[in-house]
């Protein structure tokens, strides 16, 4: 058997080459964004934040203080809030809120983990007489 050589450039080598071997997708060395880049919405998003002087980690920051100082004065009896009403859970609620997106910022967040308890039955027999 003899094999024909034909001249290519690098560049129609590596083409070819590439087309061919990941013509049903797969992993590409260098493809995709860059691990950590940020995309383009996220980085305009941040710019307009930082147009408009607002920081969304000392708003939630200060929401949290006030709605602390309010549960505060719940508790003492100075607002005319109840302890046991609505409008106190959903304080509350919101405070938990606030505290679960506030870790986020310090805090990896921990995979969920999930156990499948794999038993093997025996087959069922049954004898008709």
């Amino acid at each position: 058997m003899v094999k024909k050589t034909i001249d290519k450039t690098p560049q129609e080598t590596e083409e070819t080459s590439s087309s061919s071997k990941n013509s049903h997708g797969g992993v590409r060395v260098g493809a995709g964004r860059p691990k950590g880049s940020k995309n383009i919405n996220s980085r305009q998003s941040a710019l307009m934040l930082e147009r408009l002087d607002f920081d969304p980690i000392c708003q939630m920051v200060y929401e949290y203080r006030q709605i602390d100082k309010l549960l505060s004065a719940c508790d003492k009896g100075v607002d005319k809030i109840r302890k046991g009403s609505d409008a106190y859970c959903k304080l509350t609620a919101t405070k938990a809120v606030l505290i679960n997106n506030l870790m986020a910022y310090g805090y990896r967040k921990i995979p969920e983990k999930t156990e499948t308890e794999v038993t093997n039955k025996a087959p069922l027999n049954i004898r008709l007489t």
